[in-house]
């Protein structure tokens, strides 16, 4: 394998415009605004023969280019000559069967990386990962059993030539806006075939390795591609951001959070929108990639867009000449991936917005999900320094631990930052993170749950004036905190890059260079290691009846009542019959559910997991929880309105598992109400009179 002069590989990308480049000294622009490398960074300690420290140590941030090119004779002391690849003029498929070649002739870092990503990803997964089936996560198995149902339904419309941005299988009869509600149906409809012949469960497990791995891959590529020279940072980045707090807390069950790959793409995509020679495909690259992110998890597009809008707003204010020297280029390239995505996303977002079942707002305290500033000094429960035991109460819930980042970690990234404030890309970072740090406090912004009155801002956060805005209007404050660990992850990167870099010769004392080395390598470790994840645990799975895995359940649907009435009904706790439904590859529809809809028909504001709307359905749930002492006597009255409540859901049953709660007053009430329960295998079934 060619190597560079320290004796790892350059990056594999061609030349291109790097944001986050600050040269020491004027380099002579290929085009107008894009800096060229004629210099080779190297991924070692030592100093180039012919170049000054001061130039090398202020160089953090440039990319290194040296893969596809020649480095000058004499920079180095050695000439490096790297790979040539004539792709330019070669169609697409062309250019990648070379790639792919060339990397099984001559692999790059990047394949062994990923594979440690993967393997490391798999660790952590393996109890969830090699039983699929018999085991659910057990910090959140409500919202995998939503999100396997979801990849079930994905593959039930596309498998039968549905719509799968709507579905009736849930919340029966008004059915479920999916594109509305929290969704995954990119990787739902890529996952099709798997899901169809293995299960979801199956699905789910695999989609969940694979967000953490993916994630770490694909920040890793982005580093060491646009941001760092060396291999060292790049993976050290990747490693933290593919397995940062936010990344494990979302990774129980929030696979619309976790899938956090694409993130990196839209960054670079957005870096290449100064190419003027390559403005059309840049423009239609990323407007591809904004649509493909909605599908897998339209939250993260918004934070992504709030991270580069501040960065860029950021960077402008500082770096204006150059600014307005790429502004031209970078509007039309945008423009072209506006249109792009726009044209993709129009008639998705439309029935987002205003198709059936629509609504408007969020139906969660914003209050309650927003991020204690103390918060982002202590360390969650799925790391090693925090307690496996309880949530840190300052903490909204073990899913939204993406503040809790650590105190030592963020001590090694101010110092780092602060290392490296002659850097405006850095610079721009640290005004974008603490602007995201604002938001994620919420409308009324607490330290340790008391209220901040010691800030400027008072005791009215920001996002009280933006939480009726479109878009944060459905978002929750502290999600916010993901993109300040995206912040976090590239500091860490750009510091550990210019320490590894560190020259020699720009210092009077021999060996103070490592010793440098030796302190930024140490803090790294340190704020690294209390954060070292732990393995996910996982619980039994209930067993779901033999009545729906057979397919005997069939005997209660027929045309224009295909839904099955279980008990419990499905609320946004209990999600036993959205497991059933998912098993029978929801090809029968459940009432209620956790399920995001408008209040009616005429007012759009959201309500969630609305339930006990009909009479049968509120006598059902209170004899569940309550037993059958206060069951009213069953007359004609009441058999004449539970018939209508079946009619109103499209169903002609009510099932519940033999030896569920309450079961016996269950039963005394609707065999008196239906007809006689029979027992058909493990479940009881109340199936109402044919005419």
């Amino acid at each position: 394998m060619t190597e560079s002069p320290s004796g790892q590989g350059a990056p594999e990308h061609d030349n291109e415009a790097v944001l986050l480049t600050e040269p020491s000294t004027p380099l002579t622009p290929s085009l107008p605004g894009q800096p060229t490398r004629d210099q080779v960074e190297t991924d070692t300690a030592e100093p180039a023969a012919a170049k000054s420290g001061a130039e090398v140590a202020d160089a953090t941030g440039i990319e290194d280019d040296t893969r596809d090119g020649t480095a000058e004779a004499g920079e180095t002391g050695e000439t490096f000559t790297a790979r040539h690849r004539p792709e330019a003029a070669a169609d697409p498929l062309t250019r990648l069967g070379r790639r792919i070649l060339a990397e099984l002739l001559d692999p790059s870092p990047g394949l062994p990386i990923s594979l440690v990503y993967l393997g490391v990803a798999m660790f952590l997964t393996w109890k969830l990962l090699f039983h699929p089936v018999a085991s659910v996560l057990a910090g959140n198995p409500y919202d995998q059993f939503y999100f396997e149902w979801q990849l079930t339904a994905v593959e039930h419309a596309l498998t039968h030539f549905q719509n799968p941005l709507f579905t009736h299988a849930l919340n029966a009869p008004d059915g479920m806006n999916l594109a509305a509600n929290p969704q995954i149906i990119g990787p739902a409809a890529v996952l099709t075939p798997i899901t169809a012949l293995f299960g979801a469960p199956v699905s789910f497990a695999l989609l969940t390795t694979f967000n953490l791995a993916a994630t770490a891959t694909t920040w890793r590529w982005f580093l060491r591609r646009h941001v760092v020279r060396t291999e060292t940072a790049a993976f050290v980045g990747g490693l933290f951001l593919g397995f940062s707090p936010s990344m494990m807390s979302h990774s129980l069950a929030h696979p619309n959070l976790a899938g956090q790959w694409l993130v990196p793409l839209i960054l670079a995509g957005v870096m290449r929108l100064r190419e003027p020679e390559r403005r059309v495909r840049n423009g239609i690259v990323l407007g591809v990639l904004i649509t493909a992110q909605v599908f897998v998890g339209e939250e993260l597009l918004l934070l992504t867009a709030m991270g580069v809008l501040l960065f860029l707003l950021a960077y402008v204010l500082m770096k204006p000449r150059q600014a307005w020297e790429e502004a031209a280029t970078f509007l039309k390239s945008a423009g072209i991936a506006i249109l792009t995505a726009g044209a993709l996303l129009a008639y998705p977002l439309s029935f987002q917005f205003f198709g059936p079942m629509s609504f408007k707002g969020i139906p969660f305290d914003v209050a309650y999900y927003s991020a204690d500033l103390k918060s982002y000094a202590v360390y969650p429960n799925l790391e090693l320094w925090g307690d496996p035991a309880k949530l840190d109460p300052l903490a909204p819930g073990g899913t939204e631990q993406a503040a809790l980042v650590g105190w030592v970690l963020l001590l090694v990234v101010a110092l780092m930052a602060v290392w490296l404030i002659r850097n405006a890309a850095v610079r721009a970072l640290l005004i974008a993170a603490l602007v995201l740090v604002v938001l994620s406090v919420g409308p009324t912004p607490v330290f340790n749950h008391g209220s901040i009155t010691w800030w400027p801002l008072g005791p009215t956060g920001v996002w009280t004036h933006l939480q009726n805005l479109p878009l944060f209007s459905s978002s929750l404050p502290v999600r916010s905190a993901l993109a300040v660990s995206w912040i976090i992850g590239i500091l860490l990167a750009l510091g550990l890059d210019k320490a590894v870099l560190y020259p020699q010769e720009m210092l009077r004392w021999p060996g103070f260079a490592d010793v440098v080395r030796g302190f930024a390598f140490a803090g790294v470790i340190v704020a690294l290691v209390p954060l070292t994840p732990r393995v996910f645990d996982t619980s039994p799975r209930t067993p779901i009846p033999r009545y729906f895995t057979s397919g005997a359940w069939r005997e209660c649907v027929s045309p224009g009542h295909d839904t099955i009435v279980g008990v419990p009904l499905s609320d946004g706790g209990d999600r036993t019959n959205q497991t059933w439904s998912t098993t029978a590859d929801t090809a029968f529809a459940i009432p209620q559910g956790p399920v995001m809809a408008p209040d009616s028909a005429k007012n759009k504001q959201v309500v969630w997991a609305r339930n006990n709307v009909l009479w049968t359905a509120q006598w059902l749930s209170y004899i569940y929880q309550n037993g059958g002492g206060a069951t009213p006597v069953v007359n004609d009255s009441i058999k004449s309105r539970v018939r209508l409540d079946l009619g109103t859901w499209q169903a002609n049953c009510v099932v519940m598992a033999d030896g569920a709660q309450n079961l016996a007053a269950i039963k005394d009430f609707l065999d008196q109400a239906i007809a006689p329960g029979k027992m058909e295998g493990d479940v009881v079934v109340w199936q109402e009179p044919a005419g």
